[in-house]
Formats: structure tokens, sequence, C-alpha cells
């Protein structure tokens, strides 16, 4: 049993979750989950300003050029190739003694599927991708209890 979530889905998978509304073991499986989310975005966060500083334009300091509150690229389309390959890279969150958490939190989302609770936007989004993660609207033998 393993879930994989995109790293440019992260900070909004970790919104999501962070709103729903549970207690006891739930809240614990969910925390435990926001908790590894979060170290990875730091992680990526801290690539992405490696990124940054290896694409930017340099002042005569060596530090990046920013105008605007908007980092200039020496070269746009190389930047924003590399931005996206990191996005596109997964976090793996495997069984063993992630297992329990992992059960718990799909047994949260398809108790969201099966109250039929509705989202629009970027809720919905983020809703529809954790289910297809967490693989919430399949029985899976051993997985659902």
């Amino acid at each position: 049993m393993k879930i994989e979530i995109e790293n440019g889905k992260l900070q909004q998978s970790i919104d999501y979750l962070f709103t729903l509304k549970l207690s006891r073991k739930q809240s614990r499986a969910r925390r435990h989950l926001i908790d590894q989310l979060k170290e990875r975005k730091k992680r990526v966060d801290a690539d992405r300003m490696e990124l940054i500083n290896e694409y930017s334009k340099k002042d005569s300091e060596g530090n990046p050029v920013v105008e605007n509150n908007i980092y200039i690229m020496k070269d746009q389309e190389a930047f924003n190739e590399a931005i996206n390959e990191l996005n596109e890279e997964k976090m793996v969150i495997e069984g063993g003694d992630h297992r329990e958490m992992i059960r718990t939190v799909k047994r949260v989302l398809k108790k969201l599927i099966d109250d039929e609770v509705e989202y629009e936007g970027v809720r919905s989004e983020t809703f529809d991708y954790l289910c297809d993660q967490f693989k919430a609207d399949e029985d899976e033998m051993g997985d659902d209890e």
C-alpha cells in the first residue's frame, strides 16, 4: 500500500487536509500525513531556491536580480522546464510504519465520497486528486477495514 503526491500538489493537499473536521484516530492520522507533507515541502522549497539561484541573472554582488518582486532569469524557458520537472516529482509514502495512517486517511476520503460532500474550485480539484492517490473509490482486499 502506497500513495504518491506530486511536489506541485503538496501545499494544496496540506491546506485541504487541514480543513477537514476529524477527531481521535482520524485527526492523528491526518496530522502525521500533514507533517510528512510539510517536511517534503521544505525540501522542495529549498530545491526551488537553488533553481532560482542557478537560473537567475545576478547583480554585481552575485545576488539574484529581482524586479517588482519577480526574479529575472537568464533563460526563462530552461528555468520553467526545471521547475516543472521539480513539481512533477513525487513523494512516495509506503506501507510499513505508515500503513495505518494511509488506511485511516483513505477511510476519511471514502466517507466523504459516500456522504457526497460537494466542493468547488481548488478544493474540488484537491479532493479528487487525493481520492485518486489514495484510491479512495476502490475496494482493495485488506485496505478498507
